[in-house]
């Protein structure tokens, strides 16, 4: 118990944590409250996941080996989620959210919520938009990416 309690002191974890937990319960009122119920949970997710797994372990394999195993694995999470949201409320839902990752929002959580300054450049967002296009982005890019894909997001969840 004592080290759950570490953890949830750390930085914005408990924060984190219980926007998580009071979005989870919102979203049974509002849908507008899942694509947020996604995004932190996935964000929490990582910060559980590669913040305190990943940068803190023994290197008995290779680095590449570690993180990919790790980005499957928070594939196959999201991707639960993701499919999870869109049986509880719909497919629409889920793709509002679905846009929210893709653009980069979870990847500037992970910093605000770890108190860490923004890096000025982010050369593994290779997946998103912009880093398909650039393949190494600024902060300024990163932040429009992640401003834009919350107005897509929410375009889609009040249009459809």
């Amino acid at each position: 118990m004592k080290e759950i309690l570490t953890i949830l002191k750390y930085k914005l974890v408990g924060l984190n944590l219980l926007l998580v937990i009071l979005s989870g319960a919102a979203m049974f009122t509002s849908i507008y409250f899942v694509p947020v119920f996604f995004i932190l949970t996935s964000n929490l997710y990582d910060i559980l996941g590669y913040h305190f797994t990943l940068i803190r372990r023994s290197k008995t394999m290779p680095e590449k080996v570690i993180i990919r195993s790790y980005r499957v694995t928070q594939l196959m999470f999201d991707l639960t989620l993701l499919i999870l949201t869109a049986v509880l409320f719909n497919p629409f839902i889920s793709f509002s959210s679905a846009i929210l990752k893709v653009f980069g929002v979870q990847d500037i959580l992970y910093y605000v919520f770890l108190r860490m300054e923004l890096p000025e450049k982010w050369t593994w967002l290779r997946w998103t938009p912009l880093g398909m296009i650039f393949k190494t982005l600024s902060k300024t890019q990163v932040i429009i990416q992640a401003l834009t894909g919350i107005i897509l997001a929410a375009l889609v969840l009040i249009y459809f």
